[in-house]
């Protein structure tokens, strides 16, 4: 089905003198200090915020995740035309900026104008600077890099809002946001000079533009957006309903915390098997063994009545393996396809798309609730959508002439 791809080929000699694990290491330390303060904390702070601004903080949350989705498409193409120390120093800058503002903000407007602030800063310095630095720098073991990396993201949602709400309980929710805009100010910039400063493309000014349109128009390039699509969907989908939906089956809120939480969890060990499996296999294979296991999981959360607690734990397994991987597994094969001095842009232009019609998810959920009378129709939909990318990852073929 898929032939096994010619590599990237190394940059420079100078990335080529680092040692290979450094980048990796550093990239993963600033998204777990930003995204852990930022993103992952944020549910830790929206009932305080609200409590302080007329019960109201969501429009706040929601100027954020914008803000970061959007912030992909200039990320992808600043990548290749400043490198990728400037563009992830100046979203360090933005992200602690945006939350020393909002730590200061005395009404809504700017509340709402500072999280927009740091999601942009989050977006530009974290999961699309470190996709595209590792897949570019870091050839011989893509996956497992790429695992490390990813999994950094899992760790700042288990180890870092603790701590945010440790401070909050001690001093106040002001005083922990400026804590976390002087702990990404302070520890973030001098972890970016061990990433390599080049430009991500081919060294080549002219070739980018060209090669962006020639895979926009390309069917593997779509095929790869629309499955990715219909996974992030599938996963929001879940992931934002299945607490209630668990409670709803007679778990307990704490049974049901404990459960999503475990499942989360599995993530970190996923990415590590994962990023083996798919340097091993080949990430188009490893995306289709993704999407049927996410397939399996998603309707396992329908047989929890069914199978009691034995339900619970297939759902936690199966889908919190599956969940974890589309990121992994689907930036890999758009670097197969696609010419090396368009995959920033494309990369960022595809996290984009993703981020934003799977913000529709919790929305779409509410109106199929309401038509269903339960999460039954919303939960079959999900599966629907992970199984029905299945046979779009099939259609591409990893091959760099497929790109023109």
């Amino acid at each position: 089905m898929f032939r096994r791809f010619s590599p990237l080929p190394p940059v420079s000699a100078d990335s080529e003198a680092q040692n290979a694990w450094l980048p990796v290491v550093a990239l993963s330390a600033i998204t777990l200090l930003i995204q852990g303060c930022t993103l992952m904390s944020l549910g830790v702070f929206l009932p305080a915020l609200a409590a302080d601004f007329g019960g109201q903080a969501g429009g706040a949350a929601t100027a954020f995740l914008l803000a970061m989705s959007l912030a992909s498409l200039a990320v992808g193409w600043a990548l290749g035309k400043v490198g990728a120390r400037s563009v992830l120093l100046i979203g360090i800058a933005l992200s602690a900026a945006g939350y020393g503002l909002a730590a200061m903000a005395q009404d809504r407007l700017a509340l709402t104008a500072a999280m927009a602030l740091s999601g942009l800063g989050v977006g530009a310095s974290t999961i699309v600077p470190g996709i595209a630095v590792i897949t570019r720098h870091h050839v011989a073991r893509r996956g497992m890099a790429l695992a490390i990396f990813l999994g950094a993201a899992v760790v700042a949602g288990a180890l870092v809002p603790p701590f945010v709400g440790a401070a909050m309980a001690i001093w106040s929710w002001r005083t922990a946001m400026l804590l976390c805009a002087a702990v990404m100010a302070l520890a973030c910039p001098p972890l970016v000079l061990m990433v390599p400063g080049s430009r991500i493309d081919s060294g080549q000014p002219t070739a980018g533009p060209d090669a962006t349109r020639a895979a926009l128009r390309s069917a593997n390039f779509c095929r790869i957006v629309l499955a990715m699509t219909l996974l992030q969907l599938s996963i929001n989908g879940v992931l934002f309903a299945a607490v209630d939906s668990l409670m709803a089956q007679g778990l307990t809120q704490s049974s049901a915390v404990l459960a999503y939480s475990s499942a989360n969890l599995l993530g970190l060990p996923a990415l590590l098997m994962g990023g083996m499996l798919a340097d091993r296999l080949g990430a188009g294979r490893s995306l289709i063994a993704t999407a049927l296991l996410l397939t399996m999981g998603t309707m396992a959360l329908l047989g929890v009545r069914a199978l009691d607690m034995a339900g619970v734990w297939l759902f936690v397994l199966i889908w919190g393996v599956a969940s974890a991987l589309p990121g992994q597994s689907g930036s890999m094969l758009l670097a197969d396809v696609v010419e090396a001095e368009a995959f920033p842009r494309l990369l960022g232009l595809n996290t984009a798309i993703i981020s934003l019609v799977g913000a529709l998810a919790p929305l779409l959920t509410d109106q199929m609730r309401a038509a269903g009378g339960g999460y039954g129709l919303p939960i079959l939909v999900y599966a629907a959508l992970a199984l029905i990318a299945a046979p779009v990852i099939a259609l591409v073929r990893p091959s760099k002439a497929d790109a023109g």
